[in-house]
């Protein structure tokens, strides 16, 4: 029986650790060819290494996602060197009001990097997907672009909030704009889970919080939304913890 992403090839943000690196694994166990990208070439490296293991396919692209050029010029060669179905935007990095006081450039890279990065990437692979008629643009937001959520409080975390927001309306957007086309767009909206997001940051309570879902059942609620038929489209995934 074939898996259910074989003969896919998968374009993954952020996939050197946390959600994308969880989702790496488990889109390649389903016979997805899997293209990571990230700033840390070892840690891609790395997980470049645990596919080829389990028998999977997996290509390494360093880059920075909040250099704009950079990003081009990678999309272009992303299109050259592969056949694309799906591009994940996962990359993205936590700030809060607390942390800026000491360290205020965080709001210019976390607008960098979890919006017009991706932004920059979807828009320069828009036009492939356009080409074939085909695709699946699955944007990781978080359940703080969503205001009807209890983690969709951003009252402490004002630009962090912000940044989701943004994804928010560019992924509606693109749901108007592609709308009679066969290119699925899904907006998935994780509240907060353990990886090393916070730990990253510099924030001491990093792990193991009460209120921090796994990070492998937000992947799974992911992986739903990337198996279903190609006639079947999930626009929106709010995922929180009960």
């Amino acid at each position: 029986m074939p898996k259910q992403l074989e003969g896919k090839t998968i374009v993954i943000t952020g996939a050197s650790h946390g959600l994308g690196k969880t989702l790496v694994q488990k889109v390649a166990e389903l016979g997805a060819a899997v293209v990571l990208i990230a700033r840390d070439e070892q840690k891609l490296s790395d997980v470049k290494v645990s596919i080829e293991k389990i028998g999977g396919q997996a290509f390494v692209y360093t880059c920075d996602l909040r250099k704009p050029e950079d990003v081009r010029a990678m999309a272009a060669k992303l299109i050259k060197e592969h056949p694309i179905d799906i591009l994940i935007n996962d990359a993205g990095i936590w700030t809060e009001d607390e942390l800026e006081k000491s360290r205020p450039e965080l709001r210019q890279a976390a607008l960098e990097t979890n919006v017009l990065g991706h932004i920059e990437l979807t828009e320069a692979l828009l036009p492939y997907f356009k080409s074939r008629n085909a695709g699946h643009i699955f944007n990781v937001i978080s359940s703080s672009g969503v205001s009807d959520s209890p983690s969709g409080d951003n009252s402490s975390w004002r630009t962090y909030g912000a940044t989701k927001w943004a994804m928010r309306g560019y992924t509606n957007a693109l749901l108007t704009a592609l709308k009679e086309t066969p290119i699925k767009i899904t907006g998935f909206y994780p509240g907060g889970f353990d990886s090393d997001i916070f730990e990253t940051a510099g924030n001491a309570d990093a792990h193991g919080q009460s209120w921090m879902m796994k990070v492998e059942d937000v992947a799974d609620a992911a992986i739903f939304a990337l198996t279903r038929p190609a006639d079947v489209m999930i626009e929106t995934i709010v995922v929180t913890k009960k």
